[in-house]
């Protein structure tokens, strides 16, 4: 495992996606605003970045997601003002499409389908819009999945497009049909031929707590599911009836995950409250915890504070971390807070951004 430490250009990050070869990032400063980065050839050094990005403002309520389609290059953006947008360049300038979503609470996430057709919207209305673009009138439209009854935190999709993985703070993890026709090509899947767009095609409340982050492995065979109670649960997908799945759980006695990812078939990785990458390995067809991918090392890069600085810093962090007068043990981990959200950059790479306004790059060995 190898790591690469940015600057920190923000004081925190809720969100961010790269482009298809890293020569841009976009970023969401836990506000209303996204930041598109040129990375100058240098994604790891945020040094060498161009020093005025981009800035799109849109929205009127923080960002709650970002995703950039590899393929197409279109953004997707989703919000607490209940809406999205889907960031189109056009003559060296992002344009916006507003997408009309009808959800009167909070969009929580967003994520493109692999093939960039559709995106959908977990929200905290208690259901998930799918939405595709329709070409004779020029707009996207979304079609609605209601089987949720509690906010939905999270969601995945299946590799070929046509099914939906779910995370709601009712407890549950759903699979749904998600094919649309004229959008998706004709599927030979059992379950699609046998359901209407938006059915449940399975569920499972193994996490006995909010189901917080979502992942479908690369092959369509395995789906993952982390819960506020520590727990990851995988799901062995049943190719004839997805509701006789199994699954297995494993069990964690550190702190819960916000954001999952699969590396490839076999490898995991989820982040959250721990600030720390854990990764999960598949052998013997069992899944286990492998690894932490930070070594948590003690933090030597800052000079011992005396006099009016040592007060001031010890009384800063009594009123903003809860630490004790006699508290001396620093954070040992480089996110220096929780880590919100996870990007895959390929089946050994991945990046992470958190409440700390860091921005790290992890190589798996």
């Amino acid at each position: 495992m190898s790591w690469f430490q940015s600057v920190t250009v923000a004081k925190n990050f809720s969100c961010h996606a790269w482009n298809e070869d890293r020569s841009q990032i976009a970023l969401s400063p836990n506000s209303d605003a996204i930041h598109i980065y040129n990375t100058g050839g240098a994604p790891e050094e945020m040094k060498s970045w161009e020093k005025n990005p981009i800035v799109l403002d849109e929205h009127g309520g923080k960002v709650s997601a970002i995703d950039w389609h590899p393929k197409t290059n279109l953004i997707v953006t989703s919000g607490h003002d209940r809406n999205a947008y889907v960031w189109k360049l056009e003559d060296g300038v992002w344009k916006p499409t507003l997408v009309i979503l009808r959800i009167n609470r909070a969009a929580t996430n967003v994520k493109w389908c692999p093939s960039g057709a559709k995106f959908a919207v977990s929200s905290g209305a208690k259901c998930v819009p799918v939405c595709h673009y329709e070409e004779a009138n020029d707009w996207w439209i979304s079609k609605m999945i209601k089987k949720h009854k509690s906010t939905v935190l999270c969601v995945a999709w299946s590799p070929c497009n046509q099914f939906l993985v779910t995370g709601s703070t009712d407890f549950k993890c759903r699979i749904f049909s998600a094919f649309i026709e004229d959008t998706d090509t004709e599927s030979t899947s059992n379950w699609t031929k046998s359901s209407e767009f938006g059915t449940v095609l399975a569920e499972f409340d193994q996490a006995k707590a909010w189901v917080q982050a979502v992942a479908w492995s690369p092959d369509g065979n395995t789906v993952a599911f982390a819960g506020h109670g520590s727990t990851t649960h995988f799901v062995t997908v049943d190719e004839n009836n997805p509701k006789d799945s199994e699954v297995s759980t494993v069990y964690s006695k550190d702190l819960p995950h916000l954001s999952a990812d699969f590396m490839n078939d076999d490898t995991l990785v989820c982040c959250g409250f721990d600030m720390n990458p854990h990764v999960f390995v598949k052998s013997g067809g069992e899944w286990s915890f492998s690894k932490k991918l930070d070594d948590e090392r003690e933090d030597t890069s800052k000079k011992s504070k005396s006099g009016t600085s040592a007060a001031r810093s010890k009384f800063k962090n009594m009123a903003s971390k809860g630490q004790s007068s006699s508290t001396t043990t620093a954070i040992k981990t480089r996110h220096k807070n929780t880590i919100l959200d996870t990007k895959k950059i390929s089946d050994t790479l991945l990046t992470t951004c958190g409440v700390d306004g860091r921005i790290l790059h992890w190589t798996l060995s």
